[in-house]
């Protein structure tokens, strides 16, 4: 499958997962969308913005961005001015997620002294109690992952989530002492190569900051596509 079908993909599962047109993706403006389900997100992949917004805060964020550029608005001014806003409803910015769709087929080594195991649904929960992983796995919705056993230690799972239904998210996680040696990128191609064999689509998200994991997925094959923000509840401390 070339790069536009991928992206064409990730564009009609987004807008399936919101229930709007997947063409407003092709709008020449931003595009404001009212939901009863998602207070605030933004995204784009790389034309316009798309807004999905409740109805408390539609009129003002049309009135503020209607007709800014999209690259001016994730920026930090105007990325304060939101969190500012979001802040009168208990919530935040959830962060920055840089998406990446698997796009070339990348020859990578296999770093030797290893040995590998893949899980699927039907034994990925002999990894629940793996919980220093949390990067790789969210313990509710992981379908596939693959392991990196060192002496009989797990040191290293790259795994994915349906929760996107058949676009895969990968996470991966590598202990400390076994960083820089080319286990991540393995790891996360062999996964990408897995799941396209079930015939869904993987996709790897980070942000601009974490240079490392930026790193991973350029090298195991992936292409930045698409970035979103999206509003948080606001978790305050108890008093004490």
């Amino acid at each position: 499958m070339d790069k536009i079908s991928k992206i064409n993909i990730a564009k009609r599962r987004i807008a399936l997962n919101h229930s709007f047109d997947v063409e407003l993706f092709e709008a020449e403006k931003n595009v404001f969308i009212k939901s009863e389900d998602t207070f605030f997100e933004m995204i784009t992949f790389g034309k316009q913005g798309l807004f999905l917004l409740n109805e408390e805060i539609y009129e003002w964020c049309v009135g503020l961005f209607g007709d800014m550029d999209i690259k001016r608005i994730m920026d930090g001014e105007h990325l304060y001015t939101i969190e500012r806003k979001l802040r009168e409803y208990n919530k935040k910015l959830g962060g920055e997620h840089v998406r990446y769709l698997y796009i070339h087929d990348k020859t990578v080594d296999k770093p030797e002294g290893y040995t590998y195991k893949i899980f699927n649904e039907s034994n990925i929960h002999e990894l629940d109690e793996f919980k220093e992983f949390d990067n790789a796995l969210n313990f509710k919705n992981d379908v596939l992952a693959v392991g990196a056993y060192f002496e009989g230690e797990l040191v290293a799972l790259a795994g994915a989530d349906n929760v996107l239904n058949d676009l895969w998210q990968i996470g991966i996680d590598t202990l400390e002492n076994h960083r820089f040696n080319g286990l991540g990128v393995y790891l996360v191609k062999t996964i990408a190569v897995e799941i396209e064999k079930q015939g869904r689509l993987p996709y790897y998200t980070t942000w601009s900051p974490n240079i490392g994991s930026t790193k991973i997925a350029l090298n195991s094959g992936f292409e930045p596509v698409w970035v979103d923000y999206f509003s948080k509840e606001l978790i305050k401390k108890a008093d004490s």
